[in-house]
């Protein structure tokens, strides 16, 4: 144990706490809070990669980090091209926050000790998040569950899911693993099976497909393929104890009913018994397993036997698909969401609007194949292009996200990067044998589950992947402390990522501080606003700020001023055409507000508030803004759910 804590492992745990911190507030997706984060790691990575020696990389990971950061780098390139060039920054930033992660972790030595820490470290702390706020779900489930499902801590019910999934793996692996303790071995599977039962109150129908994927994945990835094999069994068995009570609690919570609470305790209960079911009857496994001695060509063909199982598991489940109707299956995807029945979320079947936000990125690479329409810029052409009454931001894949947005040039380099930390891994002297292999087997979950949703957004899941990839590339031999060319990229590096992030991040700031004293100090908070304009001269949002204010305290012409600023920044968005057309109407300038409802209609065709505004605006009748704005909002309270 003290060889884990021995340098560089001091590193890993302050990174590993800002993950952790992510985790608690959101999984890191808001700006602000990642931000913040982000520019504490560049720190870190700064002093660490500055202050202490750096490992001997091979050729693979050398290549894996450039293409990483060509990636990020043509990410950024991509703001000169975007429609929504803020967004686009924003966008950027967290891939170069991705690159930061995965560069620290691969630049540094680490002990093969401190891999289990580390890993095994924010496993628990998930798990420790999650069980602390399904107790105070209990209480009032109203900021934990979103529509029946378990959304905590994420604020978004499959982004949780992924949060438990993502920290089960290296749980499972070491619990499989013969070095620990027996106790020990029980403990840490009973703690993975209440982070899978915490998964399935999430209700995540994307899991239903990704976590098989993930396993058959993972399963190929770990040696000793039988025992892991058995560790999933065995957690496969204590969540299906608990099945019921643990999808008892959607009904309740759902209705609004009064035995919510009593639902969440009895799921709580459960979760307790049975992971304490599991630590006992594993532990008692560990034990025979310690006093077991197999001979070499025993594991191997134990090792052969459980490959072959696998992919005669994998034949079966082929074999099952064929016979389903797949015609059916396919138009109930493409029909969109289903009326939701009681029961449980899982029995709705493949409807979504996925195909919607799936077939809009399609053709936004049809129409910008090599470049492709810029980092997160998704949601303008969605508006304008879509099907459903969705207002998605993202389109939902990680395996759409990187064509749509970077183009065939982007593609290609991120697969460049694939590749190389593929060869590197498996090249890599701590991945044959470490606990490095529950780290890739996470990331590769990441990647799977990110590729039918909008994971990548979300950095207290991302930033651990690229980490945990970063372990398993990185060796442990370190290489002659960095010398005055190497200190010297790293220090531009830093500055340049820390400016990259500090502008948006004060501008973020100010604009929040704004938000909480308009009502008491607005010439304040209009001069905090325009100071977040100037820090971020690319984002539109602190405008809009302004210009809604303006709105709600009836200063029709500095509302005008406002969203006018707007959409100079940012032509397509709609809404800041729509609020520009309502200031018009209100300074009796009805031509020009005909002609930002016009547009505003053209970018957005399926809003239902322009046909009542055009309507109005027709027949010479006055516009009232609050009651539009209570429209806006009690849309998006209905539409919360699904």
């Amino acid at each position: 144990m003290r060889r884990a804590l021995e340098p560089p492992f001091a590193v890993g745990a302050l990174a590993v706490l800002v993950f952790a911190v992510w985790i608690v507030k959101d999984a890191g997706y808001a700006p602000l809070t990642w931000y913040t984060g982000g520019l504490f790691l560049v720190a870190l990575a700064a002093v660490a990669l500055l202050m202490t020696d750096r490992a001997a990389l091979s050729t693979p990971a050398l290549v894996s980090l450039a293409f990483l950061g060509a990636f990020a780098a043509w990410s950024l390139l991509s703001i000169s091209w975007s429609s929504d060039k803020g967004t686009a920054w924003d966008g950027a930033n967290r891939t170069v926050l991705y690159f930061v992660v995965y560069a620290l972790f691969v630049l540094l030595p680490w002990r093969r000790e401190s891999v289990p820490v580390l890993l095994g470290g924010l496993s628990v702390v998930a798990l420790g998040i999650g069980l602390v706020d399904l107790a105070r779900a209990s209480g009032d489930p109203g900021p934990f569950f979103i529509y029946g499902r378990f959304a905590a801590p994420a604020g978004y019910a499959n982004a949780a899911c992924a949060v438990y999934v993502f920290a089960f793996w290296p749980l499972a692996y070491m619990a499989a693993r013969r070095e620990p303790p027996p106790l020990v071995r029980g403990v840490l599977l009973g703690l993975g099976t209440a982070l899978v039962e915490l998964a399935v109150l999430t209700q995540s129908r994307g899991s239903l497909f990704a976590v098989p994927v993930a396993t058959v994945c993972y399963l190929l990835i770990v040696p000793r393929r039988l025992r892991a094999a058995v560790t999933l069994v065995v957690v496969a068995g204590g969540t299906l104890v608990a099945q019921s009570r643990l999808l008892d609690v959607f009904d309740p919570v759902r209705l609004g009913q009064a035995d919510a609470g009593h639902a969440i305790r009895s799921a709580l209960a459960a979760i307790a018994l049975t992971s304490a079911g599991v630590a006992l009857v594993w532990t008692g496994i560990a034990v025979l397993d310690g006093r077991l001695e197999l001979g070499a060509r025993t594991v191997r063909t134990a090792n052969i036997a459980a490959l072959v199982l696998v992919v005669a598991a994998a034949a079966v489940g082929a074999y099952a698909l064929s016979g389903v109707d797949l015609g059916a299956k396919w138009r109930n995807f493409k029909a969109g969401y289903p009326e939701q029945s009681t029961g449980s979320h899982f029995a709705l079947g493949l409807g979504s609007n996925r195909y919607d936000f799936w077939r809009v990125a399609v053709l936004q690479f049809r129409d910008h194949p090599l470049q492709g329409v810029g980092a997160d810029n998704f949601a303008d052409d969605y508006l304008r292009l879509r099907r459903s009454s969705e207002e998605p931001l993202y389109p939902h894949s990680l395996a759409l996200r990187v064509p749509a947005q970077t183009g065939i040039i982007g593609t290609v380099v991120f697969l460049g990067f694939v590749v190389a930390a593929a060869l590197a891994v498996t090249r890599g002297s701590r991945f044959t044998e470490g606990a490095a292999r529950a780290g890739v087997a996470a990331a590769v979950y990441f990647a799977i589950h990110g590729s039918g949703d909008w994971l990548w957004e979300f950095p207290g899941l991302g930033a651990p992947a690229f980490a945990w990839l970063g372990l398993a590339v990185s060796q442990p031999a370190a290489a002659r402390r960095g010398v005055l060319p190497f200190r010297i990229g790293v220090g531009a590096a830093a500055v340049a990522v820390a400016a990259l992030f500090a502008f948006p991040w004060l501008a973020e700031l100010e604009s929040r501080h704004a938000l909480r004293i308009w009502r008491e100090d607005a010439p304040s908070a209009y001069a905090q606003l325009a100071r977040a304009a100037r820090l971020n001269p690319l984002s539109a949002q602190p405008d809009v700020l302004a210009g809604a204010i303006a709105s709600r305290r009836n200063d029709v012409r500095r509302m005008a001023a406002s969203f006018r600023q707007a959409v100079e920044r940012t032509p397509n968005d709609w809404y800041a055409h729509f609020e520009l057309a309502l200031a018009y109407d209100a300074l009796g300038k009805h031509r020009l507000a005909l002609a930002h409802l016009a547009e505003a209609k053209r970018l957005n065709p399926g809003e239902e508030a322009i046909p009542v505004v055009n309507r109005d605006l027709a027949k010479n009748r006055k516009i009232k803004r609050d009651q539009i704005d209570r429209l806006f909002v009690e849309r998006v309270r209905s539409r919360v759910g699904p």
